[in-house]
């Protein structure tokens, strides 16, 4: 008696006179992302279509087994990595709150280059300056990004320099109360560009955390915390 064995469904097995081998195109598999059920039902499915006359060699199977274990713990050491580093991240966040907290009420001196106007009074702004300059120029825009004012601070020695608004635009209007940035232009007497960086200063009045990063509310403006630069303890 005769047995035939149907294999026409299933394209990725060849058989020959020395038995059956079974190929899978590598391009076919990218991008697969197989779990244990996965490949118990690829591993009975190799077994069910081999050739009954020549059956594959059971330690290939069992290679097969081992380097799936493998590859699974090797998968759970990087879901408890993950998790591990979620958990630091927390912890961070924590630290840094309790960080911004410890400000509330303080003065302290950030990066940034905004002023705020409260009731008609701008806040102050400084300017540390590379070198000695001959024109330093302030710039200042709305939350739209329209010019509004340009302050004209001559010149400037090197080192932290104050500039300061009264709050009114180029004809001389008083501005609504809102948050506005500026920025500086400076130039030395040969018409070189002098390095500068802008700080803001004021009084912690609030923090808050948004996406996982602490803010401080200094004089109605928000500053990262990573931004702060010096407190004043007094």
């Amino acid at each position: 008696m005769s047995t035939t064995i149907e294999t026409s469904s299933i394209p990725t097995t060849t058989t020959s006179s020395t038995g059956t081998s079974s190929s899978t195109s590598s391009s076919s598999l990218t991008g697969i992302n197989m779990g244990k059920e996965d490949f118990l039902k690829l591993l009975t499915t190799q077994l069910r279509y081999q050739n009954p006359l020549s059956p594959d060699d059971p330690k290939e199977f069992v290679a097969q087994l081992a380097q799936f274990s493998s590859l699974e713990q090797l998968l759970n050491v990087n879901t408890k990595l993950d998790n591990f580093s979620t958990t630091v991240q927390s912890l961070q966040n924590s630290q840094n709150m309790a960080q911004g907290v410890s400000l509330l009420g303080k003065t302290v001196r950030a990066q940034g280059n905004s002023f705020t106007v409260t009731s008609g009074t701008a806040s102050a702004g400084t300017v540390i300056l590379g070198s000695d300059a001959k024109s330093v120029k302030v710039s200042i825009s709305n939350s739209s990004g329209q010019l509004v004012r340009t302050l004209d601070l001559g010149s400037q020695s090197s080192g932290e320099n104050q500039i300061s608004w009264d709050g009114k635009d180029s004809s001389g209007n008083q501005v609504a109360d809102g948050t506005y940035s500026f920025q500086v232009s400076a130039l030395d007497s040969k018409g070189a560009t002098v390095t500068s960086a802008n700080l803001v200063a004021g009084t912690v009045d609030e923090v808050l955390q948004n996406s996982g990063k602490v803010y401080l509310k200094v004089n109605g403006r928000l500053v990262a915390l990573d931004s702060i630069i010096s407190v004043d303890q007094t």
